[in-house]
């Protein structure tokens, strides 16, 4: 399984810890590491000041430097053209549309569309008719509980051999919808990563349902025993 580990808004505005979490990601065994370009507090709707967790442009060129440094590939979600052309700049060769663009900025959505890098697209399974995006080959589509954090009851998991979606963007608690989606036939994860669970605040708290280095190893282990079942190629 492809496991993007989400450092954002976990690393608490401290580069240093989000730098630890991207090594903490590479030994647990994720494939990529991914921020998210928030500015200005914009989806602050409580009104809660969360400006210090934001990353400007040096700091993600920092963050990505030292991620492909240690081996493993970082991108981000841009909410901006600006940031947008930040994800260029630093060459990413994954982009990501989230599931609250598809109706809050349609206009950024289409211009991140038209690139021919491979697009992670979470979507809500409930929505997808509406969003009429077309398969591609490099969409790669993430079926979307955006409840934060999601109840187990509440993970609806799509059929992965009949649908269009090739993995999930994971909010829910601990890894057991993780692992059954795998079981499923899933290809993808998109699940935020925390070095200690312990360490959610208040402004953070909606990222419960973080894996923790633990997790991870444990999650990236059984994916990949599960993907050998009955693998074993028959004697000629």
């Amino acid at each position: 399984m492809f496991i993007i580990s989400e450092i954002f808004p976990q690393h608490s505005g401290d580069l240093d810890r989000a730098k630890r979490m991207i090594l903490n990601s590479y030994i647990g065994g994720a494939s990529a590491v991914k921020f998210q370009l928030v500015e200005n507090n914009m989806f602050s709707t409580d009104k809660l000041d969360r400006s210090h967790l934001e990353i400007n442009f040096e700091e993600l060129k920092t963050l990505s430097e030292y991620s492909r440094q240690i081996g493993i590939e970082p991108f981000a979600t841009a909410f901006t053209e600006k940031t947008l052309e930040w994800c260029e700049e630093l060459n990413f060769k994954y982009l990501k549309i989230p599931a609250r663009m598809h109706s809050e900025n349609k206009k950024l959505r289409d211009l991140i569309l038209k690139s021919k890098k491979q697009i992670f697209i979470s979507v809500r399974p409930n929505e997808l008719n509406a969003i009429k995006i077309s398969k591609k080959e490099n969409f790669i589509f993430l079926a979307c509980v955006s409840s934060y954090p999601t109840l187990l009851s509440d993970v609806n998991i799509p059929n992965f051999s009949e649908s269009i979606f090739d993995g999930i963007s994971d909010h829910s608690l601990g890894i057991a919808a993780a692992l059954k989606t795998s079981a499923l036939g899933a290809k993808y994860l998109e699940k935020h990563f925390t070095l200690d669970k312990n360490f959610q605040k208040h402004n953070e708290k909606g990222h419960l349902g973080a894996m923790d280095p633990e997790d991870l190893k444990l999650l990236k282990n059984l994916t990949t025993e599960m993907e050998l079942i009955g693998t074993k190629i028959s004697k000629i």
